[in-house]
């Protein structure tokens, strides 16, 4: 897999995980008309957390971080 694809698969997975939960809470809010925009801060903001975890717990165990994150690899960049 090459460097670029592995970077979508680990920008993704927490996007997927964070819009997860933002679907959750709309389910388990209810939310009026004004209030919904608090969902989808909600779901941002688990999608960071997902992924800091991701990273966090990737450092002692990397096998869970490539399962959370879709890759064990790290992209590496390379200037043009």
């Amino acid at each position: 897999m090459n460097d670029q694809v592995t970077a979508y698969i680990r920008t993704y997975a927490p996007l997927i995980a964070g819009t997860i939960v933002t679907y959750l809470a709309n389910i388990g809010l209810d939310l009026h008309d004004a209030e919904e925009p608090l969902a989808y801060v909600i779901g941002a903001l688990a999608g960071a957390v997902y992924y800091a975890l991701a990273r966090l717990v990737g450092k002692k165990y990397p096998k869970i971080e490539a399962l959370m994150l879709g890759s064990s690899k790290t992209p590496t960049y390379k200037g043009k």
